[in-house]
């Protein structure tokens, strides 16, 4: 910092300069301790000193480290063996010594071939579950087996599995929600919009029908069967938009309704077989159960031709199972369409494993098992 200089006048009519005075100054020296280093994830998790490292986490060798070593070893030992024991070679090489070398050559081919057989153990069967992968059908983990690079990979190829189903299982259950949502939205516009309107217009018609002239009231009764037809063909679509009976009394009373309305409205003959009670369920496997039986008869009666249906469902110890089966045209070369993608979505939201089967001309078989574990959540 610059400090003025003022100029004071002397007794000789001089100047000499003039500094203010000294202030006192204190210095006080801040030591702060230096930061602490910065430790990486690594370093945080390593062992304590004398702490021995667990048996899943010791480095093993690599599969070329190990051929090396079985390769090092036969020859470390042919050369032993020819340097401590009588064994030698000659030139012209003899039938012994060729009896000899033989064997050591073929010792050496057999330990190479079963140390990499051993290492790429269940290599076979990982590529066989890549080409028939399908993320709507839940599957069982493949086994670790193998070496150490073999064990890795389908170790990577089971997590990746998990997480891929995770994600579509998410994706799925938002999917479903929004749609169930929009679903109550138009059943309830159904019945509270277009329901009480077709009913008052009902209404107003039984008035009219007494004021009209006889040769005109034949028109209106005709007019009035229409109106209760369709108020009847509303409340069925609005029961099938959003199963009220679902919500209220359970899935038993709910698959009975739906059996019952389709034994109504569809030409084929329904058989259901359904047990006393059902075990307890959360409403999301409630919800895609009814679903499923509900698509499934939707199938086989507007789009199969079927003339008989049979409905069953079966309860274990382990699982639930429901089988909708019909005897129509099969799916033949058509093969699955959106809605058999929406029961096998639904069926992987609660863990379920579905099934269709459609022999040539037999009809098509839909099977769900539910383990006792899902049902609940």
């Amino acid at each position: 910092m610059t400090v003025p200089v003022r100029a004071r006048p002397t007794a000789g009519g001089g100047e000499r300069a003039y500094l203010p005075p000294r202030l006192p100054v204190r210095v006080e020296v801040m030591t702060t301790p230096p930061p602490a280093p910065l430790v990486s994830l690594p370093a945080a998790r390593a062992r304590r000193p004398g702490q021995k490292r667990p048996v899943a986490a010791r480095r093993r060798a690599s599969l070329y480290a190990r051929v090396v070593a079985v390769n090092a070893t036969i020859l470390l030992a042919a050369v032993l063996a020819l340097t401590f024991t009588p064994a030698t070679v000659s030139f012209p090489v003899t039938g012994d010594e060729w009896t000899i070398l033989g064997v050591g050559l073929a010792l050496l081919v057999v330990a190479n071939a079963v140390l990499l057989r051993i290492s790429f153990r269940g290599l076979t069967a990982l590529v066989r579950q890549m080409e028939t992968l399908d993320l709507l059908q839940p599957r069982e983990r493949l086994p670790e087996m193998g070496g150490p690079e073999t064990r890795t990979l389908i170790a990577g190829f089971n997590t990746m599995l998990d997480r891929l189903e995770a994600e579509r299982r998410a994706s799925v259950r938002r999917t479903i929600t929004g749609m169930e949502a929009e679903r109550r939205r138009i059943g309830q516009e159904l019945h509270d919009e277009i329901g009480q309107r077709l009913t008052g217009i009902l209404l107003q018609l039984g008035r009219i029908h007494d004021d009209v002239p006889a040769s005109l009231r034949a028109r209106v009764e005709g007019v009035q069967e229409e109106a209760r037809a369709t108020i009847d063909e509303v409340g069925a679509l609005a029961h099938q938009v959003r199963p009220g009976v679902l919500t209220d009394l359970g899935l038993r009373s709910g698959l009975d309704a739906l059996v019952a309305s389709f034994r109504q409205h569809a030409q084929a003959r329904v058989d259901a077989t359904f047990p006393e009670r059902l075990p307890p369920m959360t409403g999301e496997a409630e919800l895609a159960v009814y679903r499923i039986t509900q698509e499934a008869l939707t199938n086989a009666a507007r789009h199969a031709e079927a003339t008989r249906i049979a409905v069953a469902v079966a309860v274990t110890a382990d699982e639930l199972v429901l089988q909708v089966s019909d005897d129509g045209r099969g799916l033949g070369e058509a093969g699955e369409d959106q809605g058999m993608r929406g029961m096998r979505e639904r069926a992987l939201l609660i863990g379920g494993r579905l099934r269709i089967d459609s022999p040539p001309s037999r009809g098509v078989r839909v099977r769900l098992a539910v383990p006792a574990a899902n049902l609940t959540g």
